[in-house]
């Protein structure tokens, strides 16, 4: 077809017929091989195209372009008349009009072109234009992927978890966050330094130096082995890995990827390195586009490697390389469809170390890391490669066991045991751990993996309450009981406030005198939906939770007015005893607030007794020595409560000022049957009297009871046979009568044998 205008074919002829057609066939032959469209609009409308314009836009030839109107072009009308405006004073001067424009195929799809248009007579518009497009959609995409890339790689050098450095004639150019927190120094503190400063010394400044730069200046990559000294003189040790940034011009500067292997001993894997930015223009020329996407192809390849590295550092563990969080969610999904699907059985088993924040406290979390990562090595040599071990947390591990019913977890769980045992050796420490295990089983437990790995996590609770270094099957009840402390968590959370709490107050007597000698406050709850809540469910759950230290002080508060009230009314000569939970006695700031209630109340210290369980001084005997003095100093009393049922020693007892021991029920309810309680409340009895110290026996319900405690010499009597816990104003008369001379014989209505004292 010709692309000529129809006034040359009605031209005057000025050559010969021959000469004009070999003219006309040239032209024709330029247009059909350029390669770029070429199209000639009269009136809105395609009048010729070359082939390359038909193919730019899929049309099936030339022909098929031609009365189309050119608005379908382009992907609105409204963008269409934008062209419009922006084109038309360019071309109405008799300039050429360039843009970049995003079109049309004739399939539907949008590309981007660069359009080129000029008027055939700037005089008369309506002798139409013609347009030049070039298809331009690759280059844009390669663009926009160039500028994803570049963001993606800034991204990676401000957030990567390893060091990264610049140096040029060994002085610090640039680096990232993680390489001034891996030598301890702030933001910009080491740009413009000497790397001399992260030297033990010159020597090994020096021996680093021509170690490190004889590669480099060959242009090869150096890596290895060093020791830094961050800020505060500690020795780091790290691997680097070195390259120039231009092989040919050394000056130029070096590249440094630090990853600090003092902290964690293996890593899996590096960083890529960086690459600087690429700079592009791909704008007019065929030559040049073909060079950028060349250069685009490499870096796209690149950022796919990063990516790589990224995807693992997203999916499995740092420390021990073993699946994450993520990665678990993942494979517990496709466990669970696959045994769906298959109706194979499948086991997910929750692993928690016991008393793993004692060697994170006492050793360091160095040795605790070096630690999980040999258990980690343990856990999966003992299962299948089809198996998953997962590091969920800090010591808790999950374990995906495919194919795996009740007694194959059941094995697996012993075998786990069975790894864990053997002492573990990290440099001058020998360690031993036990894990506690909690295994749920689909679709028993569960029918999605979320499910199943909350039931795995119940029983394992389950198995640490019930002596640890064990392992348990989730069962349905254990489901109630977490859910039921749930609810207590939710409610106990706004008791305080709403005023659901009260003080019954149990009377303490004088074994040879029948005499009121104390009274002990005991916590009550009733919610209003709930009912009467046992302080043995509520009270652990107030100390899991945290809010133990304000129940404890709101008791402590109202213990206390209500004995300066008793005092004001004549009733004195006895002391209020206060059960502290481990977590109170723990707080720093519990003398002072004692000292502080005492004052606040005008009572001494010697009319407070406090109540510490035999446990307390576990883990720390020091501090709790310290506390327990600084009670002791504002004339606060002590007692242990619940003797015999912990880990006292006699040590402790020796050494911490405990004025009383309080026998526990356990030993008093068959005091009259069991010669094993006999002989341990007398041996109880007798080493107080040699210490110094009080006896109170606790659960007194019988006289028979009573009066072989009184033979024994214990000093206090407490239970029902006395009197039962009552409110502030129902064992006010109890405490009139006794101290107007009453003794230890009960009224009917008090006496409820064979129920132990709350």
């Amino acid at each position: 077809m010709s692309f000529l205008p129809d006034a040359l074919a009605l031209e005057p002829r000025q050559s010969s017929t021959l000469a004009l057609q070999r003219i006309l066939r040239e032209q024709q032959t330029l247009l059909d091989s350029a390669g770029v469209g070429i199209v000639f609009i009269r009136h809105r409308r395609v009048v010729r195209c070359n082939p390359r314009y038909a193919e730019i836009f899929q049309l099936h030839s030339p022909q098929a372009a031609v009365g189309h109107s050119s608005e379908t072009l382009h992907p609105s009308r409204e963008a269409f008349r934008a062209l419009g405006r922006a084109a038309y004073p360019v071309l109405a001067r008799g300039e050429t009009y360039r843009t970049e424009w995003q079109m049309r195929r004739s399939n539907g799809c949008l590309f981007w072109t660069h359009l080129t248009g000029r008027l055939i007579n700037p005089e008369d518009s309506s002798e139409g234009s013609i347009w030049i497009v070039d298809d331009i959609d690759e280059q844009k995409r390669s663009q926009a992927e160039l500028h994803a890339a570049l963001r993606e790689n800034q991204v990676l050098f401000d957030n990567a978890m390893v060091g990264i450095v610049v140096l040029r004639d060994r002085v610090l150019v640039r680096c990232n966050h993680h390489f001034e927190r891996i030598l301890g120094y702030g933001p910009g503190e080491l740009v413009g330094r000497s790397s001399r400063q992260w030297y033990l010394s010159e020597s090994d400044w020096q021996a680093a130096g021509e170690h490190c730069y004889a590669p480099l200046a060959l242009g090869r990559e150096f890596e290895g082995q060093m020791t830094l000294r961050a800020k505060d003189g500690r020795a780091v040790v790290v691997e680097v890995r070195s390259r120039p940034l231009d092989p040919a011009d050394l000056s130029q500067g070096t590249l440094w990827i630090v990853l600090d292997v003092s902290e964690r001993l293996r890593v899996q894997a590096q960083l890529a390195q960086m690459h600087g930015a690429l700079e592009q223009q791909v704008r007019d020329r065929t030559r040049e586009l073909s060079e950028t996407v060349a250069d685009l192809h490499r870096e796209i390849e690149q950022r796919k490697y990063d990516q790589e590295r990224i995807h693992w550092m997203a999916h499995y563990d740092a420390l021990t390389g073993l699946p994450n969080r993520v990665l678990l969610a993942e494979r517990g999904q496709q466990a669970v469809r696959t045994a769906r699907e298959s109706g194979s059985p499948l086991a997910v088993m929750f692993l928690d170390l016991d008393n793993f924040k004692h060697v994170n406290d006492s050793l360091g979390h160095r040795v605790g890391d070096a630690l999980l990562m040999e258990i980690a090595q343990r856990l999966r040599r003992t299962v299948r490669d089809r198996d998953t071990v997962a590091r969920l947390s800090g010591d808790e591990f999950v374990l995906i066991l495919p194919g795996a019913n009740a007694q194959g977890a059941a094995r697996v769980a012993s075998k786990m045991q069975e790894a864990a045992r053997a002492p573990v050796q990290l440099g001058h420490h020998e360690l031993s751990v036990s894990p506690s295990m909690g295994i749920a089983l689909f679709p028993e437990h569960g029918e999605d993996f979320e499910s199943l790995i909350q039931a795995a996590d119940t029983a394992m609770y389950r198995a640490k309450a019930e002596g640890r270094n064990n392992f348990r099957f989730f069962t349905p009840r254990m489901q109630e009981q977490s859910a039921q402390a749930l609810q207590l968590t939710n409610a106990l959370s706004r008791a305080l406030e709403r005023g659901q709490f009260a003080l019954h107050y149990q009377p303490q007597v004088s074994a040879a005198t029948g005499a009121i000698s104390g009274v002990e406050a005991l916590l009550r709850w009733r919610h209003p939906e709930l009912g009467d809540i046992s302080p043995a469910d509520f009270i652990p759950v107030a100390e899991d939770s945290g809010q133990i230290v304000a129940i404890g002080e709101w008791v402590l508060d109202t213990a206390l007015a209500q004995l300066q009230r008793w005092r004001q009314r004549g009733l004195s000569g006895f002391t209020m005893s206060v059960n502290l939970s481990a977590a109170q006695f723990r707080h720093p700031q519990l003398p002072e607030l004692v000292a502080q209630l005492l004052e606040r109340h005008g009572l001494a210290g010697d009319c407070l007794e406090l109540e510490l369980t035999e446990n307390v001084a576990i883990g720390d005997p020091e501090a709790a020595a310290r506390i327990m003095d600084q009670l002791h100093a504002h004339g606060v009393g002590l007692a242990i409560d619940d003797f015999g049922t912990g880990y006292s020693s006699l040590s402790q007892l020796k050494r911490f000022r405990i004025c009383r021991l309080k026998i526990d029920r356990s030993f008093v309810r068959d005091l009259g049957q069991d010669r094993n309680d006999h002989a341990l409340v007398s041996a109880i009895v007798r080493m107080a009297q040699a210490l110094g110290m009080r006896t109170t026996a606790e659960g007194v319900e019988t006289p028979q009871q009573l009066e072989l405690l009184r033979g024994e010499g214990c000093t206090e009597l407490q239970g029902f046979h006395i009197s039962r816990p009552l409110p502030a104003e129902q064992v006010e008369p109890f405490l009139l009568r006794h101290q107007r001379g009453a003794r230890l014989a009960p009224a009917p209505s008090q006496a409820r044998p064979g129920k132990p004292s709350p």
